[in-house]
């Protein structure tokens, strides 16, 4: 593994870190100040602190005493500054009484500016069973 790849991973590992800390500020810390980010129920996010303040919200709310790991799936370099990063998460909680697990596919755009990376867009999409109808069209 490179140097680049290693601290690219170290990002997905700042972020379970600070998911398990719930700390909201941390979990945005990897991200560009103007970083997108498209959450599992389809919306956006814009910006470091909008990131930062939704973070804040679920882990006050539905994540409250949640667990996650974050393991990274495969790194592919654009360029030498620019990569797509694919990674599989899960995420341990409780509604109400119900023990939950939720698993999603983050795709993440790292960018390497002045020898930093850092997160400009991040898509999570939550993996659930696929419908009968799709799979015959498959």
């Amino acid at each position: 593994m490179t140097a680049d790849e290693q601290v690219i991973e170290g990002i997905l590992q700042q972020l379970e870190t600070a998911w398990n800390r719930y700390d909201s500020v941390a979990f945005a810390a990897s991200f560009a100040e103007d970083a997108n980010f498209i959450h599992i129920f389809g919306g956006q996010l814009d910006g470091q602190t909008a990131i930062a303040a939704a973070h804040r919200n679920i882990f006050e709310t539905i994540y409250r005493g949640s667990h996650a790991s974050l393991v990274l799936r495969s790194i592919r370099f654009l360029r030498p500054d620019v990569a797509v990063v694919f990674a599989r998460m899960h995420v341990k909680f409780k509604e109400g009484n119900e023990a939950r697990d939720l698993e999603t596919r983050p795709t993440l755009i790292v960018v390497k500016e002045q020898d930093k990376w850092q997160i400009v867009t991040f898509q999570n999409t939550k993996i659930s069973e696929v419908p009968a109808a799709a799979r015959l069209a498959t």
